[in-house]
C-alpha cells in the first residue's frame, strides 16, 4: 500500500470517529436536558406536596375544633362546678344513675375532643403562628380549663369555638 492511500484512509476513519464523537455529545446534551427537567419537575412536585401537607394538617385542626364543638354540645346546660365536682365524688362510688353515666361519657368525649384539638395544634408547628388564631386558641385554652372545672359555661366555649370556625386558615 501506497502512502497517500494509508493516509487517505486514515483521514476517513478520523472523520468517522469525530463524526460518532459529535453525535456522543448530542446525546449527552440530551440526557442532561432531560435529567435538569426531570430535576424541575421533582422540585414543583415536591413543593405540591408541601402545600397539601399544610393544607391537610390545618384542616384536621379545624375538623378538631368541630369535635369538641360538637362534644361540648352535648354537655349538660347545668354544667358548673357543682355538677363537675358531684361526678368526680360520685365516680369512686359505684351506684351511678344512667343519667349520670351520660354526663360522665360526655365528659370524657371533651376531654377526648380537646386532646385531638391539642394534638392537631401541636401538627400545625406554627404553620398558624402568625395568624389571629394563636391568641384565639390560647383565650380557648384558658376557657377550656375554666369549663373542665365547672367554672365557665359551655355557652362561653361555643362562642369562642364559633370565632375559631369563622377565621379562615385552612387555603391560606
Amino acid at each position: 500500500m501506497d502512502t497517500d492511500i494509508i493516509s487517505f484512509e486514515t483521514l476517513l476513519a478520523t472523520q468517522d470517529s469525530a463524526r460518532w464523537v459529535m453525535w456522543g455529545a448530542i446525546a449527552t446534551g440530551i440526557a442532561a436536558l432531560g435529567s435538569i427537567v426531570t430535576m424541575v419537575c421533582a422540585i414543583g412536585a415536591l413543593n405540591t406536596w408541601k402545600s397539601q401537607e399544610k393544607t391537610k394538617i390545618r384542616s384536621e385542626f379545624k375538623r378538631s375544633l368541630l369535635a369538641l364543638d360538637y362534644a361540648i354540645h352535648t354537655m349538660p346546660d347545668s354544667w358548673d362546678s357543682n355538677l363537675a365536682h358531684m361526678l368526680q365524688l360520685r365516680a369512686t362510688y359505684s351506684g351511678l344513675s344512667a343519667e349520670d353515666h351520660q354526663i360522665i361519657a360526655s365528659f370524657l368525649e371533651v376531654k377526648k375532643c380537646w386532646h385531638n384539638s391539642i394534638s392537631a395544634w401541636v401538627m400545625c408547628e406554627g404553620l398558624l403562628k402568625k395568624t389571629p388564631l394563636t391568641k384565639k386558641w390560647s383565650e380557648l385554652s384558658g376557657i377550656y380549663l375554666k369549663f373542665i372545672k365547672g367554672e365557665a359555661d359551655k355557652l362561653s366555649v361555643l362562642e369562642k369555638l364559633a370565632e375559631m370556625h369563622s377565621l379562615e386558615f385552612i387555603f391560606d
